[in-house]
């Protein structure tokens, strides 16, 4: 690769040292942020869809599963422990946060026989796939021949 000659590999370095300067702190954010998501997988077989989600702590009365035009939310609230007067935080990171996570669920799924299960931490969704109905043709009526012939 050719540098043109206003631009010295000095002035390339120094523009990327910027940059990692500038957004150091959005990186180190957003991995903080990728942290703290909840991990989704989506497997599909050919009986069903199964959506397994990571929610360490979380009980059940604490998940929210929604389905919305072919969207799946699950929506986790941790709660923060309860205050404590009797000594001194030394450190306290947890608190209360609301965790939510949108999918696409990839085919016809049958919500009315999902089925939700949680274990261990891992919340699994299984929807049956709806099967498309098979060809058919459809049969063509004409209106000029219902009408009754004009006077």
């Amino acid at each position: 690769m050719n540098i043109p000659p206003r631009f010295g590999r000095q002035d390339i370095e120094s523009m990327r040292n910027r940059l990692d300067r500038l957004l150091g702190d959005v990186g180190d954010r957003t991995w903080e942020l990728l942290e703290r998501s909840m991990p989704i997988d989506v497997f599909e077989s050919s009986s069903h869809v199964q959506i397994t989600a990571s929610v360490p702590g979380i009980d059940a009365d604490q998940l929210d599963i929604q389905f919305t035009d072919g969207m799946l939310t699950i929506r986790a609230l941790a709660e923060e422990p309860p205050e404590r007067t009797d000594g001194t935080w030394h450190m306290r990171e947890r608190r209360t946060d609301v965790n939510e996570r949108t999918v696409p669920i990839p085919r016809a799924a049958d919500i009315d026989e999902a089925e939700a299960t949680l274990d261990k931490g891992v919340l699994t969704i299984i929807f049956p796939i709806i099967e498309p109905a098979s060809k058919r043709r459809i049969q063509i009526k004409s209106k000029s021949r219902e009408q009754p012939p004009l006077d």
